[in-house]
């Protein structure tokens, strides 16, 4: 099974250098243990495109413990939501937006008026910047189930990390049915979400709208592993190993689940290697999200 883990991480890890600004001069290589070390030449540049715009990874320092490599710091939108799409009036669609960085990212959405998107709990599509030893990939979704007497509505989301920002902005455009796309017959309709029985159309059913995808954390460090959810009434929060079995305390005193939803593991060590499953249920429906988390060896 480890073996399996090994070159499913080596992809992975491959795939994170790929991921810093071209020109970086970072590499990633595995230890005879497996642990993960990089380096970085010093580099620094910015892009943009389709609304987006990427702080580039800062070069490694080498300091006076012994010449050991600082690992850089960027921030990179990995998946951007459309830049244009459509939204039928009294549907309830989804938006989503990936971004990695190190240290882990915060990401937000915001409407136009720079206001935080999710209006019901603000909390819900906001993670902060626990341990700059972290390497993280931050998945995101907004969920907007309000009809809205625009004819459009900017929503951008934004990721930060060690003082550099990432964004990507939406337009949707409102209409009240298929036949009234007009001239927006060629911007792609967002699929609307499974509608709920109208008896129960003052409920929600449990949507994931925050997890981690990737986590590279230092052996020793404290973990703490989101699962922000949204529905009404509010989702109960599981999390599974690989085996599908319930993650806790009773099972291990390193690990525990907080109320609102985060997996905490304390003292990072490399048998925690692996995939951590995120459930969320309540009475409507079940969402299910992974995190696989990479312990990696401090330089």
């Amino acid at each position: 099974m480890m073996n399996v883990k090994h070159l499913l991480m080596l992809a992975v890890c491959l795939l994170l250098a790929l991921l810093v600004t071209p020109g970086s001069g970072r590499a990633v290589v595995l230890d005879p243990d497996t642990a993960l070390g990089a380096s970085a030449s010093a580099s620094s540049s910015s892009s943009s495109s389709s609304g987006t715009v990427v702080s580039s990874a800062e070069g490694s320092v080498r300091g006076g413990d012994g010449g050991r490599a600082i690992r850089p710091t960027f921030v990179k939108i990995t998946a951007a939501p459309p830049a244009r799409v459509a939204q039928i009036r009294g549907t309830t669609v989804e938006l989503e937006c990936e971004i990695m960085g190190s240290p882990t990212p915060t990401v937000q959405w915001v409407h136009g008026s720079g206001q935080t998107a999710d209006w019901e709990d603000i909390s819900v599509n906001v993670i902060s910047e626990d341990t700059p030893t972290s390497v993280a990939r931050v998945v995101t979704r907004l969920v907007i189930d309000r009809a809205s007497r625009a004819s459009q509505t900017t929503f951008t989301c934004i990721g930060r990390a060690a003082g550099q920002e990432v964004s990507s902005s939406t337009v949707v455009y409102h209409v009240d049915s298929v036949a009234h796309l007009g001239n927006y017959s060629d911007v792609p309709l967002l699929r609307p979400v499974a509608a709920v029985d109208t008896m129960f159309k003052n409920l929600k059913g449990a949507r994931i709208t925050l997890h981690y995808k990737t986590l590279f954390e230092n052996m020793g460090s404290t973990v703490v592993l989101p699962c922000k959810a949204v529905g009404r009434p509010l989702p109960e929060i599981t999390w599974l190993n690989e085996e599908g079995n319930v993650v806790g305390s009773l099972q291990d005193a390193r690990f525990r689940t907080l109320p609102t939803g985060e997996l905490i593991i304390t003292g990072l060590r490399w048998a925690d290697m692996g995939s951590y499953t995120c459930v969320a249920k309540n009475v409507l429906a079940k969402d299910e999200s992974e995190t696989f988390v990479y312990p990696i060896r401090p330089n």
